[in-house]
């Protein structure tokens, strides 16, 4: 699975500043050097350490709007978390569809500078 992550400021007017976006995959995440692929039914943990962040103020009466989603841009790779080399990989590969559960206990972890 690959996950994005578009981070932005919702500013008072209504109007929204993009901040930045991650992008990584889910069996890399662990470990960059060894893949680790997701185990069905169970819950994991996807810490993102390599984020390209941005240093801004956020002002007064904005708010931080994350979205987050599974990628399934169409210019780039799908990985449909078969196993095989994800360049390799087609929709034929795929046997069950991948279902994603994010709980009550979920969260993103945001470094909040004073």
């Amino acid at each position: 699975m690959d996950v994005s992550i578009a981070f932005y400021e919702l500013l008072p007017d209504g109007k929204y500043f993009y901040l930045t976006r991650y992008l990584g995959r889910a069996s890399y995440a662990q470990d960059k050097s060894k893949r680790q692929l997701l185990r069905p039914g169970k819950k994991e943990l996807f810490p993102l350490a390599d984020v390209r962040m941005v240093s801004r103020q956020i002002g007064k009466g904005s708010r931080l709007v994350i979205v987050l989603n599974g990628n399934k841009h169409p210019y780039e790779i799908i990985n449909y978390g078969t196993g095989k080399d994800v360049n390799d990989e087609t929709i034929n590969d795929a046997t069950e569809p991948l279902q994603i559960r994010w709980y009550n206990s979920s969260y993103i972890k945001i470094p909040i500078f004073k």
